[in-house]
């Protein structure tokens, strides 16, 4: 169920516990398009789910695990039967390991373990799953630090499941491989640097191609355009910024990298579905409201 809904702007409300919100769902209820800050999981364990996002309609099986990225619109029409786990998680968590910091970019906007295509990976998930729920309906010591726990051994499955399948994939060009390592070192430089006024010729030079070679070689190995993974970067720095009332948005807009305040409202809202101001209102604290001149944006 949703349980705070601001037009398309889910508020996910982490009560049980403070790492996932967890639920053994067997509703027959549709939700209309949403997003929220918070990743999701969604296994089915009886009957089917559909699920649209990304643009695809994509209908889950028992068995079958698919992850939402974080920030991306979906809707959900369920059965009139059946039951399945939905889990939300804040990606943020684990946003200091490099190689999940990495991973989370390539699973933009979702990633899906078919079980009928990979048993074995899809019934490791599953078990994983099973204990996570396990963990949140109990009430043993340290409960959240199993979780988190369990939640990181998760994404390490999907992980080296993804990198094993590249490897194999790729095994006949030594060359590959190297690309495949050597890119994950351009997307920690990206990061690291996206607040600056990084252009596409730095990046390249920093990554010892061309331009247009650097394009091509970029977009193949992340699924994604420089562009859209430098803005998406900058995005994910404004977020947290914006938890700070005494900064204006035009601030922000200029210490996250963006160049005008047009340009980055115009991001913003479509990647996150809202301005930052509304995006700012949305996550307040009640208790704590924005106060300070009013910002633009």
């Amino acid at each position: 169920m949703i349980e705070s809904l601001h037009g398309t702007r889910e508020t996910v409300n982490y009560s049980n516990s403070r790492i996932v919100r967890f639920y053994l769902n067997d509703n027959s209820e549709n939700f209309p398009p949403h997003w929220h800050k918070a990743g999701e999981i969604i296994a089915p364990l009886s009957n089917t789910y559909e699920v649209t996002v990304g643009g695809n309609v994509l209908t889950l099986y028992p068995g079958d695990v698919l992850i939402i990225a974080s920030g991306e619109l979906h809707s959900i029409r369920a059965p009139e039967t059946g039951a399945r786990y939905i889990l939300n998680y804040t990606s943020e968590r684990f946003s200091s390991i490099p190689d999940l910091n990495f991973l989370f970019s390539t699973m933009s906007p979702y990633c899906l373990v078919r079980v009928n295509q990979s048993p074995q990976q899809a019934g490791s998930l599953m078990a994983v799953l099973d204990q996570i729920r396990s963990e949140y309906c109990g009430e043993k010591n340290y409960r959240d630090g199993e979780i988190y726990s369990l939640l990181l051994h998760f994404f390490v499955l999907i992980g080296r499941e993804k990198s094993d399948a590249e490897r194999i994939e790729r095994a006949s060009s030594s060359k590959q491989q190297e690309y495949s390592e050597h890119f994950r070192s351009v997307c920690n430089y990206i990061r690291e640097h996206c607040t600056e006024n990084l252009t596409l010729e730095q990046i390249s030079e920093y990554a010892g191609f061309s331009k247009y070679h650097f394009t091509r070689l970029f977009k193949e190995f992340t699924g994604t355009t420089c562009h859209d993974y430098l803005t998406l970067s900058r995005i994910r720095w404004a977020q947290n910024l914006l938890a700070d009332f005494s900064l204006s948005i035009t601030e922000i807009s200029m210490r996250s990298g963006f160049n005008s305040l047009a340009t980055f409202n115009r991001s913003f809202k479509q990647q996150l579905g809202c301005t930052p101001s509304e995006y700012r209102k949305l996550n307040s604290d009640p208790d704590h409201p924005v106060h300070g001149t009013p910002n633009q944006g």
